[in-house]
Formats: C-alpha cells, structure tokens, sequence
C-alpha cells in the first residue's frame, strides 16, 4: 500500500466524522486489492457496528490473510456478532457462529441459549450446536493451565454463563433442548447447586438428560464432578452408578489415578458403595487393555471398592495368568487379604511364576496361609538363585531366628539341633556375629554353648577367629571345646594353633588338640589336598 493510501485510511479510522463510515464501506466494494484490504482493516479499528457488520457479511469471502485483519477487532464487534447471530440472514448468521466460535465470545452464550430455545426460529440447531461447543471450549480453559495471555478470568465466565443455563434448565418443559442440559452439566460441576438438586430427584424432567449426559460426555468439567464427587461426604448414588458403567479410556485413566496415593478417608467410604465397574472384565474396553501402570491400580481400586470378592478373586486370576510382570506382582500382594482354597492355590501358581518378584510376593504369605506342604515349599525357596526370593523366605520363616534358636538350643535332641541349625544358619543374617558375640560373653556357660552351636550348625570355618580366641581361654573346658570344635576347619593357621594346644597344661586341652591333629594327618593320608599338608602347610 502505498504512504498515501495508507495515510487516507489512518484519517478515516481517527474521524469522527460518519462520513468516514459511508467512504470506508463503500470501499469495501472495490476491486483493488490494496484499497479492499486497506478498508478492511479500517472498519475493523473503527469502533462502528454498521461497519463491523460488513465486513462480517464478507467472512466467508475473505482469504485467511485478510480474516486476520478481524483479529484485531476481537472484543469491539461485540455488538455486531450478536445482531449478527439475531439476523435472519443465514450467510450472515453463519459467519457470525464462526467468528463466535474462534472468538471464542463467551458472552454470547446467553443470546444464543436464547436463540436455541426458540423452536420457530431457523437458526436454533445451529445455535444449539453452537453452545454446546462454546461451553466445552469454557470447561477446557476452566480447567486446563492458565493463559494469561488471555486477561478474562476463567471463574467469572463460568459463573455468567451458568446463570444463563440455569435458567434455561428450568424453561426445559418447554423448548426440550437436550444439548442445553448437556451445557450446563458439562459447565455445572460442583458449582451448581441446581445440578446437586437435580441429581437428588429422579422424577426431575431433566434427570435422564443429566445421567446420560454424565455418562458419555468427555468433557473435563464432567470428569472434575464425577471424580470430586468420591471426595464428598456421601456422593449421590446416581453419580457412583455413573462412575461405574464407564469404560471410556480417557475417565478410567483419571479414575485409576486416584489409586496412585493413599486413598483418603472419604474417597475409600465411596468406593466400598460401588459395586462393580463395568471395565472390571476382559476385552477392548475392559481391563486386558489397560497399561502395566493401569493393571496395578485397578486392583487397588478394586480392592478398595464394594466389589464381591469372587469377582476380585477373578481379576486377580486373570492378571496372574495374564497380566504384566507388575500387575502380576500387584495382584499376589493383593492375595494377602483374601483367604481362603482359591487364594491358596493361586499363591502356590504364583510360586512358579516367571518373574521373580511375584515368586518373593507368593513366598512371604504362604506360610501364613497355612498351606500344606509350606514348609517344604520354604525349604527349596531358601535355596533359591535369586536374592529377593531368598529374602522373601526368611521373612516368611522370621521365627527361625539365632536368638529363639539359641533360647531352646539346650532342649532340642541332637537330630532337631542340626535340622533347625541349617535353617536358621540360612534365614537369619546376624547368626555368625551373634555366635561369635556369645563366644565373648563373661557366662562360661554362654561360651561353652556357643562352641557346641558352631559345632552343631556347621559354622565353625565361619567362626574360626573366635574359636581360636578360646583356645587361649581361662577355662581349661572351653579350651578343650575349642580344640575339639577345630577338627571342622583343617587349615594351616589352625594346625598350628593346635599344635601349640597340645603342649596345654591340662590335660583334657592336650588330648582334644591332639585329636584333632590326627583327624588333619588322617585327611593328608587320605589325600585330601586342598586342606593341610604333613609338615603343616597349607596345600
């Protein structure tokens, strides 16, 4: 445009003259591309609803350059979009729902509810349609991040707008406008009283509307109420019904994730009043197609909810049958709770299972199931290559501690001794330093028990430093206890300790050392290598 051109229209747009008005429309009819889009821009800027009309008139014509020029007049066609949407022009009227639409003109909800109601107006399905998506593009900006580019507050348009729904759910007797109820749920949320009231009284003319509504609309404000609703003192049934007969993947998502933290109080009381979840069964929409994340959490939900516990018993099967390691594991935790035949017998799977997590989950309960044959089963699990299994076991057979062992040692016969040593050996780390404690304790008695339970548990390689201590003992009898338990450890360092021994003063000392130097010769005679040699070195 050349600086002429260009200076003209900046002297129309600033006149206050309404001549300027007639001169700029009448440039919109021009052919000249410079002067059309010139005018265009300068009916946008002037604050003129004759003005803005026309250029609304041409939306449909204009290339997406010049429909940027309307941008700019965002919030001063106002009043043009809104006789515009009252015209009975319908190219008019179409490219004011445009404009409206990506406008986004909240405002203009009120009007068009009012157009939609009206059944003798040609225009209604269109409005109708046209709220709807209005107030879907209010729900995502009320509740999604904020843009503060975008100065309107969220809460206010909310607030003005449900006014204007409110009143039109009280005129339903009259323009039957299902999409208008739609509105105002999908707005309403927690917000709205009326919604609260209506969802109380089933013989409300709009409650089927409401429930459907809530059923299948994905909006984010429907979403908000139904999952606040478990948050309340005493959700209404209608909505907990709700709840569970949707399977769409964007609600259940949101659903499972209240089972990522610990479920509060009132949220826990809500579930257990729901009885089923239409998703709790296998196939497209039901659990089979939630992730590995998903599959754990709903048996969290589920466990937390109403649900019989055969039917829960079923999705635990399927899940350990099926489900993905995680799950697995989730669901042989979950087992813990249930008793029972079928419990058992899904734990003793669990055992086999491939992942060795779900293998330590299975192993930690079936003790506490009482199951036949558990203590084999711990037996060979004790046994186990993998270090979460092994763990597992011990935490099962947590009796089997050195200290009960130690406290029943002396009334145990010798079979049970060494049977319950080798278990205790295997279940509790702090066996060989508690031994080895007891060996420093002041009781001579403690001390000459703890030589026995080295001997008797096959500890003695383990605890040969404080078996060597001893054999420097004050008391001739540990000593010689001592000597006696070192024929288990052949190696040079304990040869020579007993040679020394053999020259002890007493005599019980000498004979016990001496023996266990000739069991050593008759291991060398033998030719097991590996252990000492004959003149005391080690092979």
């Amino acid at each position: 445009m050349n600086t002429g051109l260009a200076t003209t229209f900046e002297r129309l747009v600033a006149s206050r003259n309404n001549a300027a008005n007639s001169v700029l429309l009448a440039a919109l009819e021009s052919t000249d591309t410079a002067v059309y889009d010139g005018a265009l821009k300068a009916v946008i800027a002037r604050r003129n609803k004759t003005g803005h009309l026309a250029a609304l008139q041409k939306w449909h014509q204009l290339s997406p350059e010049q429909r940027e020029f309307l941008q700019e007049g965002r919030g001063r066609m106002s009043g043009a979009l809104r006789d515009a949407v009252l015209s009975e022009d319908d190219q008019l009227f179409a490219n004011a729902c445009e404009l409206v639409e990506e406008f986004k003109e909240f405002d203009l909800i009120a009007t068009l509810v009012t157009l939609a109601e009206n059944q003798k107006s040609q225009h209604a399905e269109a409005a109708n349609d046209l709220v709807l998506r209005l107030v879907q593009q209010l729900s995502e900006m009320a509740h999604g991040p904020r843009d503060y580019q975008d100065r309107r507050d969220p809460e206010s348009l909310c607030r003005f707008v449900l006014e204007s729904l409110e009143r039109s759910v009280e005129r339903f007797r009259t323009h039957k406008r299902s999409e208008l109820i739609e509105a105002f749920v999908t707005l309403g949320g927690s917000r709205s009283n009326l919604l609260q009231q209506i969802l109380d009284e089933p013989h409300h003319p709009c409650y089927l509307t409401v429930i459907n509504t809530l059923t299948n609309s994905q909006s984010p404000g429907v979403f908000k109420l139904l999952l606040q609703s478990l948050e309340s003192k005493m959700a209404p049934l209608s909505l907990l019904n709700v709840i569970s007969k949707r399977d769409d993947p964007e609600f259940v998502t949101l659903l499972l994730e209240l089972a990522k933290d610990e479920l509060s109080a009132k949220t826990a009381k809500n579930l257990k009043r729901i009885r089923s979840f239409v998703w709790l069964k296998p196939g497209k929409r039901g659990y089979d197609s939630f992730d590995e994340q998903e599959q754990a959490l709903c048996i969290k939900l589920v466990a937390a909810s109403g649900v019989k516990p055969d039917e829960f018993l079923d999705l635990l099967e399927r899940l350990l049958h099926r489900g993905t390691p995680h799950a697995r594991w989730a669901a042989c935790e979950a087992l813990a709770s249930i008793p029972g035949d079928r419990g058992n017998q899904l734990v003793l799977n669990a055992i086999e299972d491939s992942d060795v997590n779900v293998q330590a989950a299975a192993t930690r309960q079936i003790r506490d199931r009482h199951v036949p044959g558990a203590m084999s089963i711990l037996l060979r699990q004790i046994d186990s290559p993998y270090e979460v299994v092994r763990d597992a076991t011990c935490h099962a057979l947590s009796e089997f501690s050195f200290a009960n062992y130690l406290a029943g040692f002396e009334g145990l016969h010798d079979d049970a001794r060494r049977t319950t040593g080798a278990l205790v050996k295997k279940v509790d780390p702090k066996t060989v330093p508690s031994v080895l404690k007891e060996m420093k304790e002041k009781s001579r008695r403690r001390r000459l028990r703890a030589v026995e339970v080295s001997e008797v548990m096959g500890l003695v390689p383990e605890v040969v430093e404080g078996l060597l201590a001893l054999l420097e003992d004050e008391d001739h009898m540990i000593r010689a206890a001592s000597a006696d338990a070192l024929q288990f450890c052949p190696t040079a360092k304990v040869q020579n300790a007993l040679r020394q021994a053999a020259n002890d003063p007493n005599a019980s000392v000498q004979n016990a050392a001496k023996s266990s130097l000739t069991i050593f010769d008759e291991l060398v005679t033998q030719g097991h290598v590996g252990v000492v040699s004959s003149v005391g070195g080690q092979a």
